[in-house]
């Protein structure tokens, strides 16, 4: 009789809910990335060719570059554009897409003046929406400029905030781009 109540206080003891220890880690400090472009003397066929460059390595059917352009980021290369820190040992971005599913649309506006003929590129800027699916939630942040967001939820951690920030690999990518055209003048 001992033993059948011994074995049921097992069973009951093993089925107990365990409190989740979920700690959110924000993300390290990524320096700032230099955004001015300051190119200067670019004809309209060299203006041509950055774009054409741009438009193959992102895959896309267009681009102006005295419009802002946006690039929808697939779910999976997410990590490899943003930090959002870490929750627990998982990345951040890869919990919110594990968990509710996630997307990532980047903007990205090249300040370009034009003299008669004569482009300048002067500077750019990235702005990002990183966003929850499900619950909506959405993290709105530039080139340089992390964005904090208060969670409703904190998941059992005493930080409520969750900050995501630029690794600058799309700056440095768009930047390659435009300078490779640069030096076939």
């Amino acid at each position: 009789m001992l033993r059948k109540y011994f074995f049921i206080l097992i069973f009951l003891v093993s089925c107990e809910v365990q409190e989740s220890k979920n700690i959110y880690t924000p993300p390290t400090n990524i320096e700032n990335i230099e955004t001015s472009l300051m190119f200067e003397n670019y004809s309209k066929e060299k203006i041509k060719k950055i774009e054409s460059g741009i438009v193959s390595f992102f895959d896309l059917e267009s681009i102006e570059l005295l419009s802002n352009f946006t690039l929808d980021i697939k779910a999976k290369d997410i990590p490899k554009y943003i930090d959002c820190g870490q929750m627990n040992d998982e990345v951040y971005v890869e919990y919110i897409e594990r968990i509710f599913g996630s997307s990532l649309k980047a903007t990205i506006n090249i300040d370009l003046t034009k003299d008669e003929n004569i482009y300048k590129l002067n500077k750019m800027l990235i702005n990002y929406l990183f966003m929850s699916k499900e619950t909506g939630t959405r993290w709105k942040f530039k080139t340089n400029s992390p964005k904090e967001l208060l969670v409703g939820n904190p998941v059992y951690d005493a930080n409520p905030y969750r900050t995501c920030m630029t690794k600058n690999v799309l700056e440095k990518e768009i930047i390659r781009l435009i300078k490779d055209e640069n030096t076939k003048i």
